[in-house]
């Protein structure tokens, strides 16, 4: 099994590093094709006006190869796909992201969107986040939970997403399957500064909402549950 690992916080970022940890466990197949920085909330986009610049890059916990991508984290999958690699992965792991992706916030995320992407190449994406850089929950969980996702069967226009809590072993309360919230986790709220006559400074400040339904993975993550669910990738849907 070929698994392409990706993210958005950047080749450097310590949640990568955790995952190519414990995907070569899973995997002796192992490529990394991510941004060279940071790419975060970068939603789908792709660069189409100047050259992507890749390079190879050394890279601990025995991947067979890592490549840094000028990029975004979508450009990164097509590229590792079309011209990096010298045969498709049959998986596609993006993250581990610094910061939850849930609900309508899915949409804006570098991490969901790179998983998104290899559901359009044809090949079975997950998108990783967890609430922090405190990794002992994914050091007990994730390996048994990628492999359960990895094995299950998958519509050809979805992806699975998981988000683990920031809290630690002994608040952590179970994993869940989970629905995405139907809004942002936060309000559209923001402080303003005034600057001059014609200029004004808007700065966005952290509103949340309520925790919505039960079902959700915003309620999941909230109680200390894993969070694993399935998000549309309604284009694909569409056209099939």
């Amino acid at each position: 099994m070929r698994i392409l690992i990706t993210n958005d916080d950047g080749i450097n970022a310590a949640g990568i590093k955790k995952l190519a940890e414990i995907v070569t466990k899973i995997s002796d197949e192992v490529y990394i094709v991510a941004p060279s920085g940071q790419r975060s909330a970068v939603s789908h986009s792709i660069t189409v006006k100047e050259p992507l610049h890749i390079r190879r890059v050394p890279f601990p916990f025995g991947v067979k190869a890592a490549y840094s991508c000028s990029g975004m984290p979508a450009d990164c999958v097509k590229a590792a796909v079309h011209a990096v690699l010298q045969e498709r992965p049959d998986i596609v792991i993006s993250g581990i992201n610094n910061g939850h992706n849930m609900g309508y916030d899915t949409i804006y995320s570098g991490t969901v969107a790179a998983a998104r992407e290899a559901v359009y190449q044809g090949i079975k994406g997950i998108a990783v986040s967890a609430g922090g850089e405190e990794y002992t929950l994914v050091d007990q969980y994730l390996e048994k939970l990628l492999r359960d996702v990895i094995a299950r069967e998958i519509a050809p226009h979805e992806i699975w997403n998981i988000n683990f809590p920031d809290c630690g072993p002994e608040e952590y309360s179970g994993i869940r399957e989970t629905i995405p919230a139907a809004r942002p986790r936060y309000k559209d709220v923001y402080k303003m500064t005034f600057v001059s006559e014609t200029e004004w400074e808007y700065i966005p400040e952290d509103a949340q909402f309520d925790h919505p339904g039960e079902q959700t993975d915003f309620y999941a993550t909230a109680h200390n549950y894993i969070s694993v669910g399935k998000l549309e990738c309604s284009v694909i849907r569409k056209l099939g």
